[in-house]
């Protein structure tokens, strides 16, 4: 009888075996952890982000008829966005203009090589325009029928300044769609299949 309720007690785990589980899983992170890039994956939030602001732009330029003018303040990390009510093309003191900065460590970059084979810039296109000439400010328009002012790509790196880092989003002009591309160690650009 004793025997019989000392066998029904233990029914817990030792710190013994606590100790071996926890240290087998440590181990595995040991190894697994080193092998994840993950400034790859801040990188790619980063280029969600400005994709997100790119479709966002097209909605709101569709649902208030009024274009959306989009500017790359290249030097501050942020984009400037104006609702354009009195659709001039140009951001007028009068209308509403907000900025969207970048996150976590990146900025836009002017990249080694671009995806259309124009001269590196921070943004580049036959879809641009500079509407401060002073600084150059690379600029989008999006239109209310769901269009932007053409094809452009605009590119973003990190602060550490890796090749890898680099991200690349093309718009199409026509339907403002917005594909992503990523870096590779080689200085290539790659199609991100996200």
């Amino acid at each position: 009888m004793v025997n019989r309720l000392h066998a029904q007690a233990r029914r817990g785990w030792t710190i013994i075996e606590m100790s071996i589980v926890l240290a087998v899983i440590v181990l595995l992170a040991a190894i697994a952890l080193p092998n994840i890039d993950f400034a790859k994956y801040r990188m790619d939030g980063n280029a969600r982000t400005v994709q997100n602001q790119f479709i966002v732009q097209q909605l709101r330029a569709t649902q208030r008829n009024m274009p959306m003018i989009l500017t790359i303040v290249y030097d501050q990390g942020l984009m400037t966005i104006t609702e354009d009510a009195n659709s001039n093309g140009v951001a007028d003191a009068s209308e509403y203009t907000y900025n969207r900065t970048l996150v976590e460590g990146a900025q836009f970059v002017i990249p080694p090589s671009t995806i259309d084979g124009a001269t590196p810039y921070y943004a580049t296109g036959p879809g641009l325009t500079y509407l401060n000439q002073t600084y150059m400010y690379p600029t989008i328009t999006f239109y209310p029928n769901g269009s932007a002012s053409g094809n452009v790509v605009v590119y973003i790196g990190s602060t550490a300044g890796r090749l890898t880092d680099m991200r690349a989003l093309q718009i199409t002009g026509a339907t403002s769609k917005v594909k992503f591309y990523r870096m590779a160690a080689d200085g290539t650009w790659k199609l991100a299949d996200m």
